[in-house]
């Protein structure tokens, strides 16, 4: 067999991403960069990878949440711009309910997202199963994936399993007790992977949306006077008469 540190193609060892949606649009979210929502998975994922392993394919999970409009546009155009970079998503839902305090009787509704976690685990499972990968990159720091970790490292001996943490976080110590690695997302690894701020798709063309967009920095302040001619020419004088 050819070691897997080579560099040819074929023997090099069958990676796959399992990208955790809203925990890593979230870490994006606390970085205050917008614009770095526009992310293309595929050259991420390529980027993290070792020398001796090639990236067969990303998966990505989330869920749309009707009540938030503005977002859910966003997060739907981002998923078709994913599906047409060649990305598999799987989409969740959320449950919104009614809760209340019973101290002081304040009412809210509260909403829950469904079926990401099960998605995923699903997802990496099938995959195992189906022996479409040697090594299984999970992109969270949510414990509740510490057990798709477990089963894939306890169900497969032979497969590398690496915790990956999203831009500016750190691992989640549950996941690690099953992984054989880690990995960082760097944060100028982000800025350096978007999409396309317009790409085609079976659905027609995508734009990158509004709100995902840099935003216009603030004005620079207008530089000291330098004379005495140029203080007395940005001085307004208001006299008040008696």
């Amino acid at each position: 067999m050819v070691h897997p540190g080579t560099g040819l193609p074929l023997f090099r060892r069958r990676a796959r991403l399992y990208v955790d949606g809203f925990n890593l649009h979230h870490s994006i979210l606390d970085l205050d960069r917008p614009e770095w929502l526009w992310l293309d998975l595929v050259a991420l994922g390529k980027a993290i990878l070792p020398r001796g392993e090639r990236l067969t394919g990303v998966t990505w999970v989330a869920a749309h949440r009707p009540q938030r409009r503005e977002r859910m546009t966003a997060l739907a155009t981002y998923e078709l711009a994913l599906r047409a970079s060649g990305v598999r998503c799987l989409m969740g839902h959320f449950v919104v309910r009614g809760d209340h305090c019973h101290a002081c009787g304040h009412s809210w509704m509260d909403a829950t997202e469904k079926q990401s976690d099960v998605n995923l685990a699903l997802a990496a499972a099938a995959d195992a199963e189906a022996r479409r990968m040697d090594a299984a990159y999970l992109l969270t720091t949510d414990g509740d994936h510490a057990a798709t970790a477990r089963f894939l490292s306890e169900g497969f001996p032979r497969m590398r399993v690496i915790s990956v943490a999203p831009p500016g976080r750190g691992h989640n110590r549950q996941i690690l007790r099953h992984c054989h690695a880690r990995a960082e997302v760097p944060v100028d690894l982000v800025a350096r992977s978007p999409l396309p701020d317009r790409m085609k798709s079976p659905q027609g063309w995508l734009v990158r949306p509004d709100a995902w967009r840099a935003r216009d920095p603030d004005p620079p302040p207008p530089p000291p006077a330098t004379s005495d001619e140029e203080r007395r020419g940005r001085l307004r004088l208001v006299v008040s008469n008696p």
